[in-house]
């Protein structure tokens, strides 16, 4: 008589692991994405900035109206 194979499920510890790696993965996309709209929004505020004609100044994070003019 042939044995048939039956399939058996993972252990416990292999779906824990599973699940905290795909957690841990899952965070650490989540912050980069984070970290990305930062820099993205920073970014965009000194474009504005400098297409409005002003000058951007990085000590006070802001436009400040070119002192020359």
């Amino acid at each position: 008589m042939i044995k048939t194979y039956k399939k058996q499920d993972a252990p416990a510890w292999q779906r824990k692991l599973t699940l905290f790696v795909g957690a841990l993965f899952g965070a650490t996309l989540l912050l980069f994405a984070a970290w990305a709209v930062v820099l993205f929004i920073d970014k965009d505020k000194v474009d504005d900035c400098l297409d409005n004609g002003e000058i951007y100044d990085p000590e006070r994070n802001e436009c400040v109206v070119d002192p020359e003019e």
